[in-house]
């Protein structure tokens, strides 16, 4: 299945849905099955030897990506006020930027986004053995950010940690076939999917806090195509207002990213990021409530209580469960393994995101402070 296009490799799931209806395994033909497809992927991505090998990784890269698909794997409800009158902003609008991912093994992983246009800002986050971290900063002059740091909340932490975790283990699953240390998981075979471009194996991982994907494994190169998983679409309320507080919707409800991306605009929602552009209005009586933050004290009376409502409004009707899809393409070797230069995440059938990968680095060195993040 060579040169296949994104919407070839997501046709493999509607066929995986309609054989798991046809067919069934016993778990013991359907766990030796699957150890052995996982076993010919890590062969093909280099080898036992090679892959054992990995204690650290580099990853640097350009994306595309849309507003509505954020800088995550999914779930969450966010706020976007952009202070100002003119214009709107639609949560379709493309934006762009670069991705550094650093890791260092067992329990080291750092992200940081880089953006570079619309809603610019450096978001990092990641963990530091069971300690997570999350920094935002802006790139756009005049924008404020507020972060609520994971650290000083326990549940906050965890969910922190887990969220991390769980996107680590996706990637890391594309990469090395397999998940990182400390994060064990289960195999089972599912059958093969057929597309117009060839077949894949079909294997379900299962883990930790109920951690379920579906891996898809060219049955020709034995290389990973795709991986799906299931969670909450994420949604995101955009909003253009003036300064008495006025002002109308710039793209309405869309989905979003999860927790910890930033809202250009003061709203703040737990362990999430709260900018605000330009100099700050007058302050009226403090906010109540979860929006209870310095930059939500910064906006007049009828922009809280307008933000307020619509957090409210989201907040009320209970999230969807969708398919989310992340794919891996263009396979070159580096320092004798074969790692994936196209990544590519998509919400359903529509493909939202893509990275081109200019560099890794295996084994790098790092700095002592790089995962120091916050501490």
């Amino acid at each position: 299945m060579r040169n296949q296009s994104w919407k070839s490799v997501a046709a493999l799931a509607l066929v995986a849905g309609a054989y798991y209806a046809a067919h069934g395994h016993a778990q013991a033909q359907a766990d030796a099955k699957a150890a052995s497809v996982m076993a010919d992927v890590r062969k093909a991505l280099g080898g036992e030897q090679k892959i054992a090998g990995i204690k650290g990784l580099s990853l640097r890269a350009d994306y595309r990506r849309e507003m509505s698909a954020g800088p995550g794997g999914g779930g969450g409800a966010m706020t976007f006020v952009m202070m100002g009158g003119g214009g709107t902003t639609s949560a379709s609008q493309q934006t762009t930027g670069k991705i550094e991912i650093d890791l260092a093994l067992p329990d080291k992983y750092l992200r940081t986004d880089v953006g570079s246009a619309a809603f610019a800002m450096t978001r990092t986050e990641g963990f530091e053995a069971s300690r997570p971290f999350l920094e935002v900063v802006p790139n756009t002059p005049g924008m404020r950010i507020q972060v609520d740091n994971p650290a000083t909340d326990p549940a906050r932490a965890k969910a922190a940690l887990k969220r991390n975790q769980t996107d680590l283990a996706r990637l890391f699953l594309g990469l090395t076939g397999g998940t990182q240390p400390g994060f064990a998981v289960t195999y089972s075979y599912g059958g093969q999917a057929e597309s117009p471009d060839g077949k894949a194996d079909i294997i379900d991982v299962a883990g930790p806090d109920d951690f379920k994907v579906r891996l898809f494994v060219d049955a020709e190169t034995h290389l990973p195509l795709m991986l799906t998983y299931m969670e909450a679409e994420p949604r995101m309320v955009m909003r253009t207002m003036t300064r008495d507080g006025t002002g109308g919707r710039g793209g309405g409800s869309a989905p979003m990213a999860p927790g910890g991306a930033a809202h250009p605009s003061g709203a703040t929602t737990a362990g999430k990021a709260a900018p605000a552009a330009g100099p700050a209005p007058a302050a009226g009586p403090p906010a109540s409530g979860p929006t209870s933050t310095p930059a939500m004290a910064a906006l007049t009376p009828a922009q809280r209580e307008e933000i307020e409502r619509q957090m409210k409004e989201a907040e009320a009707t209970p999230p969807q469960l969708v398919e989310y899809r992340l794919f891996f393409s263009d396979y070159r070797k580096v320092d004798g393994v074969s790692l994936p230069h196209r990544i590519a995440r998509g919400l359903g059938a529509k493909t939202t995101e893509e990275w081109d990968i200019t560099t890794y680095k295996v084994n790098p060195a790092f700095k002592t402070d790089r995962f120091k993040v916050g501490s």
